[in-house]
């Protein structure tokens, strides 16, 4: 389809202290193809690490302004969101059974911020649409629910230029994501010192989990097809083989069913973060 691309990656990809190595290399070759594509409309699926959504965690929400914190080294600013474009979608999905959440406003974090910097140079250089999928604070959603979500907003914008995206890590774990959601909100300060804290824990008692690759590789041979039969086990016992940050994969579920094709792996790297990047 002409008028759809579709590009998931890990976020942090270009901070100074990432590795430079395939995966850094392959979103220069994204962002090539987005530029390339000229998108009139992007419509970002990320998730957020229990800094924006505090005293409500939606599963699935539409997001109708938003600005970014500049967190981990990220942009800051205001997105260029197409609110009444927003507000369609949503009418639209509740009128087809999706219990989706408004979000009149939200301060969205890296999971956004970076991927959106990184494929377009800035977060307004293209009117974003930011559909925020909850990763991080369990129960979350099942993959084909993801899935069954972004179809839906495919079929929404079928008559536009769309470029889909999914943004988050492959398998990786998380210590501070064991702990229970509480809705506490923390300054940035607060939060470094919480996880300097939870991981030294964890590192001490022995709970670090050694995570295989073959996690990554069934969920990037998943979206290389068409196919919906994966969807289900993909999701099984996640946490121990794929660890915490694995739910992370939900918005590349919910970009690849959107765009509608398979994707094509063009970098992958198994290490402590889920590194990848794959492209329709």
């Amino acid at each position: 389809m002409k008028n759809r691309l579709t590009v998931c990656a890990s976020h942090l990809i270009t901070l100074p202290s990432a590795p430079f190595g395939p995966v850094r290399e392959a979103i220069g070759a994204a962002r090539d193809a987005v530029t390339a594509f000229d998108p009139e409309l992007v419509v970002f699926f990320g998730t957020d690490h229990r800094r924006a959504f505090r005293s409500v965690v939606p599963t699935f929400a539409v997001v109708l302004e938003a600005t970014a914190q500049g967190d981990v080294a990220g942009p800051v600013g205001s997105y260029d969101v197409p609110s009444e474009l927003g507000r369609a979608l949503v009418a639209d999905l509740v009128a087809h059974e999706f219990d989706i959440a408004t979000a009149y406003s939200a301060a969205l974090d890296h999971a956004f911020g970076h991927t959106t910097r990184d494929l377009l140079g800035s977060i307004d250089a293209k009117p974003v649409l930011p559909i925020f999928v909850n990763c991080a604070s369990p129960p979350h959603a099942t993959f084909r629910r993801a899935a069954s979500l972004g179809r839906r907003v495919g079929e929404f914008f079928a008559d536009r230029r769309v470029l889909y995206v999914g943004s988050g890590g492959l398998a990786h774990d998380l210590p501070g994501f064991r702990e229970p959601e509480t809705g506490v909100a923390l300054t940035e300060e607060e939060r470094q010192a919480w996880i300097k804290d939870v991981n030294e824990r964890a590192r001490s008692e022995g709970t670090i989990r050694e995570l295989v690759r073959t996690w990554d590789e069934t969920f990037l041979a998943g979206v290389g097809g068409t196919s919906w039969e994966w969807l289900d086990s993909i999701g099984a016992d996640l946490v121990e083989r794929g660890g915490n940050g694995a739910a992370e994969c939900l918005t590349w579920t919910a970009a690849w069913a959107a765009g509608g094709q398979p994707l094509r792996t063009l970098a992958h790297e198994f290490d402590t973060s889920g590194r990848a990047v794959v492209i329709s």
